[in-house]
């Protein structure tokens, strides 16, 4: 895993966990990377000093990085979240940071009690609910960063989700 410090066109700065650089590159190109601030998504790489190991011990682990999705509130279309190396996790020490993780977290817990979880069918279950071969509902799952792509060019309304850093603590 790679944790990259990242800065959007507005200045606002955040870090990421990438699975490698060409996920961050992917991400970036397909402009799925947010500033967790304004949601822009003209986002690049901030200066930032590499993570030392020292002889005391090794760095602290990093943080398993799956999503959750959430159906947009204007009916029964259906919201992808970007499973595995495709997530990115903002952090930040800024109170006004910490109001939009509360605040994303109540939305987490509004959309699990109100979707379907379909797990790594996500992509398979999103087509068939536009398509009109499924009930209408709301549903979250995986999917990867070139699923959630083909899905918005076929007009699929999806919507990541991101995880939280204290998630998995």
């Amino acid at each position: 895993m790679i944790k990259y410090a990242l800065r959007c066109t507005n200045a606002h700065e955040f870090e990421a966990w990438f699975n490698c650089s060409a996920t961050y590159e992917e991400q970036r190109t397909a402009e799925l990377l947010r500033c967790p601030v304004c949601e822009t998504s003209q986002v690049d790489k901030a200066l930032m000093a590499p993570s030392v190991v020292t002889h005391k011990g090794r760095s602290r682990p990093q943080p398993p990085t799956d999503v959750a999705a959430a159906p947009e509130p204007s009916g029964p279309s259906a919201a992808a979240g970007t499973g595995g190396s495709d997530t990115y996790t903002p952090v930040s020490s800024d109170p006004a940071h910490a109001k939009i993780g509360e605040l994303l977290r109540q939305l987490r817990q509004h959309v699990e009690a109100t979707t379907e979880d379909v797990g790594k069918r996500f992509a398979e279950e999103a087509r068939k609910i536009h398509y009109e071969e499924a009930e209408p509902r709301g549903i979250r799952g995986e999917a990867t960063a070139q699923e959630v792509e083909e899905l918005q060019e076929e007009g699929v309304a999806v919507t990541p989700l991101p995880r939280l850093p204290d998630d998995h603590n």
